[in-house]
């Protein structure tokens, strides 16, 4: 509109109505610049199990598997223990980091040290026992964690001193962080040495970190090793990994969906031991063997995830 044409308008209305749509027509003018669409590039990938962007879905899914802990007490009906257990995450190299576009891309992978969760174990009729975890879906290092584990055990063998029990168990839920255009690439020029992924702004990705597996456990319940209980564990688990790129980098949104799947083994082994009548404490190490093709072409090998878990539990009822 030009202002021959406003004030015409305005010479056939009445001086409210004709301000009254000029306004409307600066708010339309400007909701369409700001709606001005930015490309999107959203392809879907099945990666290989053994690539490096799988292998990291893989490493960190293991750091949360609901296996060992194993504190060798069959729960009674109806009780119910609260616990908290937290896993370390073992800081990861450059070359592990360097997961992106097959190998090539260095990922802010090390954002923090720990993987902390609640957990609830509650007695069911038949020596049976369910195991609730997670955590409270708020923002620390950086990350939004909203994954919740469960497990159903019970003991198929017991003896006043030994006890050998099978655990099925599952987890569903994402992790949201900013992995592939974290805040301190932005401080360079896009498509520099430092900013070489041409990052525009912060990403907020998630890692969809799914699994199912079953657990073979064995513990010791004796008190000539002064109640300490020993106890080991070997698991089966099938990974259903997705990871959802969600970056503005030269130019577009970069919403690349990846998606993998595959089995892997776990053991663990520590000890359980009652620090009074009701509560009571487990440390275990565990080991995860992870297969990974480091960048196109290369040989498989095993990188796989060593850590050290942690619980205290307290008994309610």
């Amino acid at each position: 509109m030009n202002l021959r044409s406003f004030f015409s308008m305005r010479r056939a209305t009445s001086g409210a109505p004709a301000l009254a749509a000029l306004f409307l027509l600066v708010i339309a003018s400007r909701v369409t610049a700001q709606t001005a669409t930015v490309p999107v590039v959203n392809p879907t990938e099945q990666l290989s199990f053994d690539r490096p962007e799988a292998w990291a879905l893989k490493y960190f899914t293991s750091a949360s598997l609901l296996t060992g802990l194993d504190t060798s007490r069959t729960p009674e009906p109806g009780s119910i223990a609260v616990g908290f257990e937290v896993s370390r995450l073992p800081a990861l190299s450059d070359a592990q980091r360097r997961v992106g576009f097959n190998g090539t891309k260095v990922e802010d992978l090390n954002k923090a040290p720990v993987f902390p969760r609640l957990r609830v174990t509650i007695g069911l009729p038949d020596r049976f026992a369910l195991i609730v975890a997670g955590d409270p879906p708020i923002r620390s290092f950086g990350i939004k964690t909203k994954l919740l584990a469960f497990a159903l055990e019970r003991p198929v063998y017991e003896t006043p001193a030994w006890s050998v029990g099978l655990r099925g168990f599952g987890q569903i839920g994402n992790v949201e962080a900013a992995f592939t255009c974290p805040a301190s690439v932005l401080a360079f020029a896009p498509d520099s040495l430092s900013n070489a992924y041409g990052c525009q702004a912060e990403s907020s990705d998630t890692a969809s970190l799914r699994f199912a597996g079953g657990q073979l456990g064995v513990a010791y319940r004796g008190d000539r090793l002064h109640k300490v209980s020993p106890h080991a564990a070997i698991a089966v688990n099938y990974l259903s990994l997705a990871f959802q790129v969600n970056a503005l980098r030269d130019g577009f949104l970069d919403r690349t969906y990846q998606t993998s799947h595959g089995v892997t083994f776990a053991a663990s082994g520590g000890i359980g031991y009652p620090l009074t009548g009701r509560l009571r404490a487990a440390v275990d190490l565990c080991y995860t063997p992870l297969s990974v093709s480091r960048f196109a072409g290369a040989p498989t090998q095993n990188d796989g995830l060593f850590n050290v878990r942690a619980l205290i539990a307290y008994q309610l009822r």
